[in-house]
């Protein structure tokens, strides 16, 4: 064999390829009556390789060694300061459309997200299932199948989103958000600082923006008291938790059903209220008769008809909406599932106007424009904080074709007329 080792590279050297090691004894002591005790012999291999190298010398002690500034790694951000045609803030399905309709026509494009990709998609309870079908909720033209060929669950979804992302080499930035945005100098358009999540600050520059961060930015609050206490929570999450303890949920929709059947089956004693006479009759098909069959064979208590006035460490105080007379209702845990409400902050800090009491954003329908030059608009956003979802992703495409259109200079689409399906 030949090998290098300092001093004597090019030369077989027997004192590092030919060493030997000693056989070696072992004893093994047993247990007294159950496994006797052995006495092996150990045979070492014949040789071992050497070293390849010898490690270096230590410097003598005392010595000072001086280290040029560039031999050291930089920790200076490689992303601190980023130039793109356009910035996508939210990276949802509509958003990331967007970023795909723009590429395909050459603009260069950047989606940030305060979370994960598809953040809002990541709250669903495990393997929930989407209420519409998988073509109408498909993004940039990509299919998205199921293994069972049934609507898709949230697993299934955000594991698509992955994909389109890879598919058209998208570039996301996740978890950083937008601190401001300030006009600037032509043809630069915008300067958007942002911070990400472990306390960098960055800089971006864009031509233009386009606004796709949803319309269920936070939780709807009832504004009573003790709606922050620690035991009370607004997503189901894993219903593992409830198992033996008395939930109430809150609401009467769609989260609330299914959160509601979740937590039965997983062993706990489920109370729901529900403003309502009876169970919506528009939550989705295949949970409505479960839920009623539920509650009129006692295995859920319903109090229709109700609101919670207070909230205590013992459960909630629910007012009867006809009578006017309240009672408690105990419950270990309360699950607030009333709805959302979209965050307009940004809008108003760029200057955009917003109209009526859901604070919509006011925009071109043709180019989705808003009031300030440059800004755009997308997805659910564009209703703000709705009632009843009238905006949703599935009429929601069109957006991103209108940007994409607007701004390669192509005429607007035309408005798809979406056929109308029981989920609808």
């Amino acid at each position: 064999m030949v090998i290098a080792t300092a001093g004597t590279a090019g030369r077989s050297d027997a004192s590092t390829t030919n060493r030997m090691l000693p056989d070696t004894r072992v004893r093994i002591i047993g247990i007294e009556g159950i496994v006797p005790s052995l006495s092996l012999t150990v045979r070492s291999p014949k040789r071992i390789p050497g070293p390849t190298s010898v490690p270096p010398a230590r410097p003598p002690k005392g010595t000072t060694v001086s280290i040029q500034p560039d031999d050291l790694a930089t920790a200076r951000d490689p992303l601190e300061n980023t130039h793109v045609d356009v910035l996508i803030v939210g990276a949802g399905p509509i958003g990331l459309e967007t970023a795909a309709e723009l590429q395909r026509r050459g603009i260069k494009t950047l989606n940030l997200d305060r979370g994960p990709i598809g953040s809002q998609v990541v709250d669903f309870p495990p393997g929930v299932r989407w209420f519409s079908g998988s073509e109408r909720i498909s993004i940039a033209g990509v299919p998205l199948e199921t293994t069972t060929q049934e609507k898709a669950t949230r697993e299934d979804y955000l594991s698509y989103l992955r994909m389109v992302v890879g598919l058209f080499r998208l570039p996301v930035r996740t978890f950083e958000s937008v601190e401001s945005v300030t006009p600037a100098d032509d043809p630069a358009g915008f300067t958007v600082e942002t911070r990400t999540r472990s306390g960098l600050s960055r800089r971006i520059q864009a031509r233009r923006i386009v606004m796709a961060i949803g319309g269920t930015a936070r939780h709807r609050r009832l504004e009573i008291p003790g709606e922050d206490l620690p035991h009370v929570r607004h997503e189901v999450g894993e219903p593992h938790w409830g198992h033996g303890r008395r939930v109430l949920v809150v609401g009467g929709r769609n989260s609330a059903a299914d959160s509601a059947i979740r937590l039965w089956r997983a062993g706990a004693k489920v109370t729901i209220s529900y403003r309502g006479p009876e169970v919506h009759p528009r939550i989705k098909y295949w949970l409505r008769p479960e839920l009623a069959s539920c509650v009129r064979s006692g295995l859920i208590e319903a109090k229709f008809g109700t609101v919670p006035t207070e909230i205590t460490a013992h459960g909630a105080v629910l007012k009867h909406i006809e009578r006017g007379d309240r009672e408690e209702v105990l419950a270990d845990d309360i699950l607030m599932q009333i709805g959302y409400e979209a965050d307009g902050s940004l809008f108003e800090a760029i200057g955009c106007r917003m109209d009526g009491e859901a604070m919509a954003v006011v925009h071109d329908e043709e180019t989705m424009e808003t009031s300030v030059p440059g800004i755009h608009v997308a997805g659910t956003a564009v209703a703000g904080t709705q009632g009843r979802f009238e905006v949703y992703i599935e009429n929601s495409h069109i957006h991103a074709i209108r940007i994409a259109a607007a701004m390669s200079g192509e005429s607007p689409p035309a408005t798809p007329v979406l056929p109308e399906l029981p989920e609808s």
